[in-house]
């Protein structure tokens, strides 16, 4: 297989005070990890012992920062703004570009997603294929959705047969991220100078939240889309 590569480009325009921080993700289809930032020195929150996540698999002697923490710093250059502020969102994957109003944490939001799952944290690794298709402005529901249909296509590439609880390991894997999600927001509470980051990371820990329980209503709030599908799997 050759490999591919994938660029997002993140462009937000801070409406009220005339600035804009951008970020750029690049990654290919052998690692899906993106570059670290190049920095004259790294800050001691980006050690990997720093409020190290208590399911973190790394170790200190071979890893000596968290690699997620490191793809965060570039955050630090952020203009102070609140959740709610008004920003313009701009996204150019490769050649298609998306542009949408939303609020602060919305747009940061949009960019941690995509920022984590290629950051080469040992817990994202179910996460790679979805950034290769990432969708800047997927809602919840779309989330859900294309996780659980990554999911499930997973199982079948690797023959995998489904058991009576299919989406156990799915719900570990969740619950894992959502201890990512709470220690890297505990790193850099007290290192930004606006909250909008850490409401960002607790607005995508929603969703790591609410999907165990999606997944034990056994998917009540999406079982409309599947009507149509009823007559391949009732019995005629």
């Amino acid at each position: 297989m050759s490999v591919e590569k994938k660029s997002f480009h993140y462009r937000i325009f801070f409406k009220q005070y005339q600035d804009v921080f951008e970020q750029k993700i690049e990654f290919n289809n052998d690692q899906y990890v993106h570059p670290e930032p190049e920095l004259d020195s790294t800050p001691n929150w980006c050690n990997l012992e720093y409020k190290q996540c208590p399911n973190c698999t790394l170790n200190a002697i071979w890893h000596k920062h968290c690699p997620l923490a490191l793809r965060l710093t570039p955050l630090v250059e952020l203009p102070h703004c609140t959740s709610y502020d008004k920003v313009s969102l701009e996204v150019v994957e490769n050649d298609s570009t998306y542009r949408i109003d939303t609020t602060a944490q919305e747009a940061l939001s949009s960019l941690l997603g995509l920022l984590i799952a290629t950051s080469g944290c040992p817990h994202t690794q179910f996460f790679k294929p979805l950034a290769w298709f990432h969708q800047p402005f997927a809602t919840n529901e779309e989330t859900v959705y294309r996780v659980c249909s990554a999911y499930l296509m997973s199982s079948v590439v690797y023959d995998q047969p489904l058991s009576e609880t299919p989406f156990e390991a799915l719900k570990e894997i969740y619950a894992n991220m959502h201890q990512v999600n709470v220690h890297i927001a505990s790193r850099i509470h007290n290192v930004l100078d606006t909250d909008s980051t850490v409401n960002a990371i607790v607005l995508l820990d929603l969703l790591t939240k609410d999907l165990p329980t999606m997944v034990d209503d056994d998917f009540v709030d999406l079982e409309w889309l599947f009507k149509c599908h009823r007559f391949f799997f009732v019995e005629k």
